[in-house]
């Protein structure tokens, strides 16, 4: 990898669509969102339940999505994969049609000199295996074990950046604290039992990377990580309990998540919490073993927002905050919403300000050598798509100054391999549906074609890109000038 990686990401489950056909069965999102379908008002920032059955429709529309990438400049494309696309029966049946739309896509993306970085696993378990206890069966591991090793003999030879799973943190809180994502199986042994199940398919996938390095399926210089979704925290304020309350919240919110893998040990807050809940769950020595010796070599981040803590809300005021504060019990500490900061109109904060510190955070815990990437930062918003352009600013402007933190810490030092935005293209978000647009292109989710159009942030990142990021701000006139360019050349091929 001699160069920096600029990227998209998007996930298959909220972006390809055919979830009938091609050979595949049903995963637990395919249900969920069937049984629990809900679309609030128009223009409402609240949560959106609606159908994945056709979504952005990437399945069919790959080779179009292709060209608009290359056209946009990129030089990595990081896609979230279907495992039920590929094992929709069991953990032995392969599906040729499967495989054959990611050997073909993955082609294609190679021939316009994109790379894709396969990312196996986003919340979305195959229904097969979630009646098989998914997460809370510990063969699943084997199950797992079995789809990458079909990942890395039919995909090895088109990428050297891997990543086993996606947001562990938020799936396993979600799923198995709370009832907000499936499976729904809310147990605080569940829960535990999840994470060790996640963290032992990270090392499982490993074993499996480095035989097929041996096997030549996958060249002896590519890595495999793991992406976290760890939102830094920042003290309120200057009251030393506030400190201590950023530090028991990395404890739990960031070496949970990231030490199993990275370090191959389990923070001592891991069995704190087992032992404080008289949860019947052990955690076998060969395992810990295993973990040790099966190391993943790269960590993702999701970097959207940084989180502000404080110990106690007393001595402030309601007019304080900008949203009420959020009380974590099990830590003991307050998430709080500023009132003097900026928010999206979904009300997710806007500081790119812990980019350069936390990464210098995650150098100091997991080593300077150890390779990072942002595998997502973006910003949900509701776009104006009723003008002949589409003009996000906001989003641009969130965008610009994000990047331009990634690229100072990478002068710094900090070895960053590279930096992909969420989203290419408008999709289906779990906690908007399709009303919080995220993407640099839009999607017309009122056609049948799902046709594409560029914003003006697609504009900005191929500027972007073009210069290498040397530049991330542009006037807007500037970029409007260049949108211009781009629709006149926007013919059938792009649609």
């Amino acid at each position: 990898m001699k160069d920096f990686l600029f990227s998209v990401s998007t996930c298959a489950f909220q972006i390809e669509g055919a979830r009938s056909l091609g050979g595949r069965s049903q995963s637990i999102w395919d249900e969920f969102t069937k049984r629990n379908f809900v679309i609030p008002p128009i223009g409402k920032a609240s949560r959106e339940i609606n159908s994945i059955e056709v979504a952005a429709d990437f399945y069919h529309k790959y080779k179009t999505d292709a060209r608009i990438m290359h056209k946009l400049g990129l030089n990595a494309f990081v896609y979230n994969m279907d495992w039920t696309r590929i094992y929709p029966k069991d953990e032995n049946y392969v599906n040729p049609e499967g495989i054959k739309f990611y050997i073909d896509f993955f082609e294609e993306f190679n021939k316009k000199n994109i790379k894709p970085i396969p990312v196996l696993f986003h919340w979305d378990t195959p229904l097969w295996a979630e009646i098989r206890g998914g997460f809370q069966n510990k063969e699943i591991q084997n199950w797992f074990r079995n789809y990458a090793r079909t990942c890395f003999k039919h995909l090895g030879k088109y990428t050297d950046v891997w990543f086993v799973s996606d947001e562990n943190s938020t799936f396993s809180r979600d799923a198995y604290l709370s009832d907000y994502l499936p499976p729904q199986k809310v147990g605080k042994w569940n829960f535990v039992n999840a994470i060790h199940n996640l963290n032992m398919i990270a090392a499982v996938t490993k074993e499996e990377f480095e035989l097929a390095k041996k096997e030549g399926y996958i060249s002896k210089e590519a890595i495999i990580g793991v992406d976290h979704d760890w939102s830094p925290p920042i003290a309120f304020s200057e009251d030393i309990e506030d400190t201590k309350a950023c530090e028991r919240y990395n404890e739990w919110n960031l070496e949970l998540y990231l030490s199993p893998s990275i370090k191959g040990v389990y923070p001592k807050v891991f069995f704190e919490y087992i032992k404080k809940n008289n949860l019947n769950f052990v955690i076998d020595n060969l395992d810990l073993e295993y973990l040790k010796k099966n190391k993943l070599d790269l960590i993702g981040w999701n970097y959207y927002r940084p989180v502000f803590i404080a110990h106690s809300v007393k001595k402030y005021k309601d007019e304080d905050w900008h949203i009420p504060p959020q009380y974590d019990e099990e830590l003991d500490i307050y998430y709080v919403f500023p009132k003097k900061q900026k928010y999206t109109k979904w009300n997710w904060l806007i500081n790119p300000d812990r980019i350069i510190t936390g990464s210098q955070e995650l150098c100091k815990i997991y080593g300077a050598s150890t390779p990072l990437m942002i595998l997502e930062n973006g910003m949900g918003d509701f776009d104006n798509k009723s003008e002949e352009m589409i003009i996000d600013n906001d989003r641009i402007n969130y965008l610009s100054i994000h990047l331009q933190k990634v690229l100072e810490a990478k002068k710094l030092g900090i070895n960053f391999i590279g930096y992909s935005l969420w989203t290419y293209c408008d999709i289906y978000s779990p906690s908007g549906g399709y009303r919080k647009d995220y993407g640099l292109v839009s999607v017309d989710f009122n056609s049948t074609i799902r046709e594409r159009k560029p914003k003006l942030s697609y504009a900005w990142y191929k500027k972007v890109i073009e210069n290498k990021g040397n530049e991330v701000f542009f006037d807007i006139d500037t970029l409007k000038k260049e949108l211009k360019i781009i629709l006149d050349e926007w013919d059938l091929f792009f649609k």
